[in-house]
């Protein structure tokens, strides 16, 4: 991969496309009050979706109690301090002005590649980033789960800019260009199984990677988070993935992976490889349709905000 990032991208937040920098995630505050039109999707999918109200996960959060009045909710009677008193007292209560929202970053092998403008790994923790500034424009306390094939991050949500500094400061320093080979390597499986654990009923939840890992384990469980969670997915993606180039389609192309190596012979295997990355990717977005998660496609070829800002309002 050039290391050397284009002319006509001097202007981005990005240095070299393949070590990440605080400074480039630090450069995203300006960038805070950009929102996303929520995805319509087809009216039979609409109610199992998370776009009907705007402030779920927004409970409500103990206020005072003072002298029953009639018209009170007999269900928000404080029936202790009524016994201790003697005259009935009922709880106020007010809504919560702040609302969790969880951040899962796969930074893990499949993650550290990119062949025309930053590793998808980098792209990530872009888009990470100026999740975490818009939660902090919103007041809105933040947490996740930064993982690479080696480490993981867990960090519970904190309001203001304690919770947003720390989650920056792992994402970048989990954020390593290194390919590990380790005995006991995290999987997006797992993860999910340790987000699902941390996260909040009500939460705002993004989950960011390439989903090479995505099997029926994972649906399942973001599907379970769906139920009482604002879900969204944001997958992170390389050109090269999906396409070959045309220049080596007349040539005997090597594949190297983590499960092997082999060689695209013909012109037919290069075909049947665009195919199958079409079958994987219509296979996720029907699964993803079918339980009403947004999708929300991100290229490591193209800067962020230019992407970012098609789906902005």
């Amino acid at each position: 991969m050039n290391t050397h990032i284009p002319a006509i991208f001097t202007n981005t937040p990005y240095t070299t496309g393949v070590d990440l920098q605080l400074a480039e995630l630090l450069s995203y505050k300006q960038h805070g009050k950009l929102s996303l039109n929520a995805k319509r999707l087809p009216a039979s999918r609409q109610l199992s979706g998370n776009y009907l109200a705007n402030i779920k996960g927004r409970g409500m959060e103990f206020a005072e109690v003072r002298h029953y009045q009639p018209g009170d909710d007999v269900r928000a009677i404080d029936w202790a301090v009524t016994a201790r008193t003697g005259k009935a007292h009922t709880k106020l209560f007010q809504e919560e002005k702040e609302r969790p929202v969880f951040l899962l970053v796969d930074v893990s092998d499949s993650m550290i590649f990119g062949s025309q403008f930053v590793f998808k790994s980098v792209q990530a923790c872009h888009l990470a980033s100026l999740l975490s500034w818009q939660a902090k424009q919103r007041n809105d306390r933040l947490g996740g789960i930064v993982f690479n094939q080696q480490e993981v991050a867990e960090l519970k949500p904190t309001s203001r800019s304690k919770g947003l500094m720390a989650f920056l400061h792992q994402s970048q320093m989990l954020c390593k260009n290194v390919a590990f080979k380790t005995k006991q390597q995290q999987s997006l499986l797992l993860q999910l199984k340790r987000l699902s654990h941390l996260v909040q009923t009500g939460s705002q939840v993004h989950l960011i990677s390439d989903f090479s890992q995505l099997d029926e384990g994972c649906y399942k469980l973001i599907n379970l988070m769906r139920r009482h969670n604002q879900v969204t997915v944001w997958q992170v993606s390389d050109p090269l993935e999906s396409h070959l180039p045309k220049q080596v389609l007349q040539t005997s192309l090597k594949i190297n992976s983590m499960t092997g190596s082999g060689f695209l012979k013909n012109q037919r295997q290069q075909q049947s490889y665009q195919e199958a990355a079409s079958q994987r990717q219509q296979l996720m977005e029907n699964n993803l349709l079918k339980y009403g998660i947004a999708h929300y496609h991100i290229s490591s070829s193209i800067p962020l905000l230019e992407q970012f800002n098609a789906y902005a309002q």
